[in-house]
């Protein structure tokens, strides 16, 4: 079933058939550096994640990381919201593949991501996180709009990062 579409792409609810793409996306160097090793090291472990992470977001809060495909079902990337116990509102977040980058398809899938959250989820506002060295995710969060409000320390290396948030107004 199909979330939403864009002119180029469509994005739909992870399903562990995606376990393989998901594996080769969270294993990207750039993954690792600006987002984090999430410890998937083979298609198991990301069907576990699958599990535990979108599927239980989707059951729990109507949203949650959707796959990113073109057209023609080619899997590029992965964009949605999240909801982190430490942040007061939802999250954005996204990665795509490095042959797919700097080609506007995840500015695309986040203007979808974020029109949903206003319309359908009916959200006054989103935040956004990134590692202050993530210049590719800052300058595509302040293109969709939002404004940097703080530098926070949420992790257990206690690095800083930046809190970006932007408001839906109806």
């Amino acid at each position: 079933m199909s979330v939403l579409e864009t002119d180029r792409l469509i994005l739909t609810e992870l399903k562990t058939k995606d376990a393989e793409f998901i594996h080769k996306l969270y294993n990207d160097q750039n993954f690792i550096t600006y987002i984090g090793d999430k410890g998937i090291r083979s298609a198991q472990d990301a069907v576990n994640f699958i599990n535990t992470g979108p599927k239980q977001s989707y059951k729990d809060h109507k949203y949650g990381l959707y796959l990113v495909q073109l057209k023609d079902a080619t899997s590029i990337g992965i964009c949605g919201l999240l909801k982190r116990d430490d942040l007061a509102f939802p999250d954005i977040g996204f990665a795509i593949l490095p042959e797919f980058r700097r080609m506007g398809f995840i500015y695309e899938a986040s203007k979808a991501v974020i029109e949903d959250a206003k319309n359908r989820l009916h959200f006054d506002n989103l935040l956004a996180i990134t590692s202050p060295d993530n210049n590719g995710s800052i300058n595509l969060l302040k293109k969709l709009g939002f404004t940097l409000k703080d530098i926070i320390k949420r992790d257990k290396n206690n690095e800083p990062i930046q809190l970006y948030a932007i408001y839906l107004d109806s």
